[in-house]
């Protein structure tokens, strides 16, 4: 890939100091330097994965996307820097268990033998630095505490703040092929039945705070606490241009052939209810 291109959109330079280091170091840049959004689905168009799409999109238009072109660009970055790294696929839980499908993608990247969690693509309440794959494992991030722990042969990523505790999502260590990759991508850019088509999203996150455009609400996090301001539909190209620096496509956007004013759709990136 364009390695070198990538480091500088990023504003990360050699020399690393470690394969540990260099993982998080690149992690939280990667973080908080791409928007997650779903800009290109609502404005009609489709979702490619291939690298040389994926680097115009991020390091020559300034884009963003959701995980599926996250962590698919960030997986060549860390290969190429001399990661080991696995594409795993992660059911989000959100919604009534028998709607929990494997629509995340997150990746397993081993430093000395040793597996860690790496994720750039789950959005605002995401994990802005990796952490080891390991049974117990916690991270503070930010005002938020993640825990990892095993469930009937699976692993489930929780989040913690000042008022709730909620899992994020669930996998396993299946290594996917890039056809499974491209299967779950075309369903959840495109069924109808997709959150990503029947909701805008824009969304930030960093050390000191997430801010999130989640249909009618403005939601930010920081230091554990949660805020949130309504969103008209007449506001929404002033916010996402103001708050997040980015046009939206002319209209009609794709989730407003679904949604009426007012509707609230639960969307796979937030962090779902305790």
């Amino acid at each position: 890939m364009r390695l070198a291109d990538y480091l500088r959109k990023i504003g990360v330079a050699p020399p690393f100091d470690g394969m540990g280091e260099t993982l998080r170091r690149v992690h939280v840049a990667h973080r908080e330097t791409f928007l997650f959004e779903n800009i290109t689905i609502q404005g009609g168009g489709g979702i490619s994965l291939a690298l040389g799409d994926l680097e115009r999109k991020f390091l020559d238009q300034g884009g963003g996307g959701y995980c599926f072109e996250h962590n698919t660009l960030f997986a060549a970055a860390l290969r190429d820097l001399g990661f080991t790294v696995a594409t795993l696929l992660a059911r989000v839980r959100n919604g009534p268990p028998d709607r929990w499908v494997r629509t995340h993608m997150v990746l397993r990247v081993r430093i000395d033998g040793a597996p860690w969690l790496a994720d750039v693509g789950y959005g605002g309440f995401g994990l802005i630095e990796p952490m080891p794959l390991v049974e117990g494992a916690t991270a503070d991030q930010g005002g938020a505490v993640y825990t990892l722990r095993r469930e009937d042969g699976a692993w489930i990523l929780s989040m913690r703040d000042s008022s709730s505790v909620a899992d994020l999502y669930e996998f396993t260590e299946d290594s996917q092929t890039a056809a499974d990759i491209e299967v779950a991508n075309h369903y959840t850019a495109t069924h109808p039945d997709s959150r990503f088509r029947r909701i805008l999203t824009i969304q930030r996150g960093t050390h000191d705070e997430r801010t999130l455009l989640r249909g009618d609400r403005l939601i930010r996090f920081r230091d554990g606490r949660t805020t949130e301001e309504p969103v008209s539909r007449e506001q929404l190209r002033s916010v996402a241009r103001d708050v997040f620096g980015v046009e939206l496509p002319p209209p009609p956007l794709i989730f407003e052939s679904y949604a009426t004013p007012g509707t609230d759709i639960a969307l796979a990136v937030d962090k779902p209810s305790a």
